[in-house]
C-alpha cells in the first residue's frame, strides 16, 4: 500500500499535471535561490569543481550559476520528471548536463557540492532519501520552506495549499529541519534564512498584505517573524560522512 501511495503521489511530476500548475517549472525563482547558493559558497571560500542539483527542474539555478563560476567547473542537474528535463535541455551546455534519474541513486564518483533546493519536503520518505543522498556528495546546500508558522498553522487552508498546488508533503520549522538533517547523517556547517515571501513575486493577496509587516518584524526579532508570520526558508550548508 505505500509503494503504491507513493506511486500515486509522484505521478503529479511525471504525468504532465505538475508542469500544468507550473508552466516554467519555478525557473522564474532560479536567479534568487542561485545568488543565495553563491553568497553561501563565497562566504566559506568554496570553490566546487563537479555540482550536482537534486530535484533541478528546468534548470535555471544551474544555467545561473554557470555565469558566475570559472569555465571549469561542470554541473549535472538530476530530476524524475520528464517534463522538467525537457524544459531543462534547452539550458545544455558542454559544461551543463541533464539527466532523467534519482541522484539519491548515485553510484559514480561523489559530487564536490549537491544542492538540493526546495526538494525534501516532496518525498515521501524524506529521511530516507537524505540519508541515501550523502553518497552523491562531500557538500550540500539545502534549501528548506518554514511553513509551520502560527500564521499558516491558523489559517486552516494554507498547508493544504501548500500540498494541493506545490505538492508539499512535509512542513518544517528551523529547528525541525536541521534536526532531519541531522538525524540523516549530516553535519551542518552553517545555516540563515531567506525571505522567499518577501522578496519573491505572490500569487496570494495574504503574502503580498504580510510583505511590509514581515520586513519589519524581522528586523528587529527574525525568530520571531518567521515562527509567527512565516514568509522565510532555511538555506543550510552540510557536509555527510558518505553511508
Amino acid at each position: 500500500m505505500a509503494d503504491e501511495a507513493d506511486r500515486r503521489i509522484a505521478s503529479r511530476y511525471t504525468d504532465g499535471s505538475y508542469l500544468a500548475r507550473h508552466a516554467d517549472w519555478h525557473a522564474a525563482d532560479a536567479p534568487w535561490k542561485a545568488a543565495h547558493v553563491l553568497r553561501m559558497l563565497r562566504r566559506h571560500d568554496l570553490h566546487p569543481a563537479r555540482i550536482a542539483d537534486a530535484g533541478c527542474g528546468a534548470g535555471e539555478v544551474l544555467a545561473r550559476l554557470q555565469r558566475e563560476l570559472p569555465p571549469t567547473t561542470t554541473l549535472t542537474g538530476f530530476d524524475l520528471s520528464p517534463d522538467a528535463i525537457a524544459l531543462a535541455a534547452a539550458r545544455s551546455s558542454e559544461r551543463l548536463t541533464f539527466r532523467q534519474e534519482d541522484v539519491s541513486r548515485w553510484d559514480g564518483e561523489p559530487f564536490d557540492l549537491l544542492l538540493a533546493l526546495d526538494v525534501f519536503e516532496h518525498v515521501p520518505d524524506y529521511l530516507g532519501f537524505l540519508s541515501a543522498l550523502r553518497a552523491a556528495a562531500r557538500r550540500f546546500v539545502f534549501h528548506v520552506p518554514l511553513e509551520l508558522s502560527a500564521k499558516n498553522v491558523l489559517s486552516g487552508g494554507a498547508l493544504r495549499r501548500s500540498l494541493d498546488v506545490f505538492g508539499h508533503l512535509h512542513y518544517f520549522t528551523r529547528a525541525t529541519a536541521l534536526a532531519a538533517l541531522e538525524h540523516a547523517g549530516y553535519a551542518i556547517v552553517d545555516w540563515s534564512y531567506t525571505a522567499s515571501g518577501v522578496e519573491l513575486a505572490s500569487p496570494t493577496l495574504g503574502n503580498r498584505v504580510l510583505k511590509l509587516p514581515r520586513r519589519a518584524l524581522f528586523a528587529v526579532a527574525p525568530e520571531l517573524c518567521v515562527r509567527l508570520l512565516g514568509g522565510y526558508s532555511l538555506l543550510v550548508l552540510a557536509e555527510g560522512d558518505r553511508p
